[in-house]
């Protein structure tokens, strides 16, 4: 490995410790904050992930991340949520994210009890899934 890249992966993995510890404190600040884990399915068994739903007056945010699907590496994933897509991913270093805001004028669903989210290849084969 050169120093280069050592260089580069170093950098990006600072980058993704930061955005851990910051954005579920920028969440958390206030409002009402929702967190649910996703688990695995037969046929991805070391898959996992969380998914989280923020309401702060007519402010909704919605995030989830599915990781270590290592083998689908360079694929399109797609996201549900209460059965509608929501979005398609493309997986880097084993994982995927979706952030949506309607701060952002993003489409964000609406979350309530029993309101699922599932990943899925395109081809319809259950990565991980979660219930609020």
């Amino acid at each position: 490995m050169t120093a280069r890249l050592r260089v580069v992966l170093s950098t990006l993995f600072l980058a993704a410790a930061v955005m851990v510890v910051a954005v579920p404190i920028a969440l958390a600040a206030s409002g009402r904050l929702i967190e649910i884990p996703l688990r695995k399915s037969n046929a991805f068994p070391a898959a996992h992930g969380k998914a989280k739903y923020k309401v702060d007056g007519g402010q909704r945010e919605f995030e989830m991340e599915a990781e270590d699907i290592r083998g689908m590496a360079g694929k399109k994933v797609n996201v549900f949520v209460n059965g509608n897509k929501l979005a398609t991913r493309v997986v880097r270093f084993g994982a995927i994210s979706v952030e949506r805001s309607t701060e952002l004028r993003q489409a964000v669903p609406r979350i309530t009890k029993g309101s699922t989210v599932r990943v899925r290849t395109l081809g319809g084969t259950l990565i991980v899934s979660g219930t609020f």
